[in-house]
């Protein structure tokens, strides 16, 4: 029986405990959340990188012309466009670069997992719909990306609702935290996802001028079915993933 445990921060990743493992990385507000509506608007490849100057060398070095997306502790980076989803249209390049102060880090933590996924509420159930084709029997590890070194409610709960679509199709040996963050995602779900307009992340937004996301991704889940995986140091849009 395939294991399900939840990391609630992205500090706690072990890099070589991952290689054989499913990981999902999740940054509901924003990284992931971003990420996805890139692909899905026409975006063909999203670099992740852990900030604004890995960013700047990929320019550097290919010279090609980029999307380039970006915060740092909240705030806008000079000549980065803010990963507000909200904004995304359709991407007009086809390659962009990401850097955000949580989830672009997870991702990076846990590039070395067997297979990697991206993942937020508004695409979960998509996610889990890709592990259950994978049937590979690799433990599954959902990585949280949290809040700069502390737990994120809205990434624990994407946590929660991935798990509570697998075990709605199969059978899993949960692990405690993964029967939390279920609890969390289905009490979530009953109040209309109410709560995560109270949590600190969404706080931070507030006062950084994009409060308006929060209610926006609410609004969107379960409503996009693309399934980012990371391939090659690149994130991109599984074939087969819907849409």
């Amino acid at each position: 029986m395939r294991k399900i445990n939840v990391i609630t921060q992205k500090e706690l990743v072990d890099s070589e405990l991952i290689r054989n493992c499913t990981a999902v990385v999740i940054d509901v507000f924003l990284a992931t959340s971003t990420i996805t509506f890139l692909l899905e608007k026409g975006c063909e490849l999203v670099y992740a990188v852990k900030d604004a100057e890995a960013a700047l060398d990929i320019v550097n070095q290919h010279k090609n012309q980029y999307l380039l997306i970006g915060e740092w502790n909240g705030k806008a980076i000079e000549n980065f466009e803010y990963p507000d989803p909200t904004l995304i249209v359709e991407s007009k390049q086809r390659t962009a670069i990401i850097c955000t102060t949580n989830g672009t880090i997870a991702i990076e933590n846990a590039k070395h997992a067997k297979t990697l996924f991206v993942s937020s509420l508004i695409n979960g159930h998509r996610i889990s719909d890709q592990i259950i084709q994978l049937d590979d029997g690799s433990s599954i590890i959902l990585v949280c990306s949290g809040n700069a070194g502390r737990f994120s409610l809205e990434d624990f709960i994407g946590a929660g609702q991935i798990i509570d679509h697998l075990v709605k199709k199969d059978e899993f040996d949960l692990s405690d935290a993964a029967r939390l963050a279920r609890e969390a995602f289905l009490h979530a779900k009953s109040q209309q996802f109410v709560n995560l307009l109270e949590s600190e992340t969404a706080e931070l937004l507030r006062k950084t001028g994009f409060g308006h996301t929060i209610q926006w991704i609410i609004d969107q889940v379960e409503k996009v079915n693309v399934v980012p995986i990371y391939l090659n140091g690149k994130i991109t849009r599984k074939q087969n993933g819907g849409n």
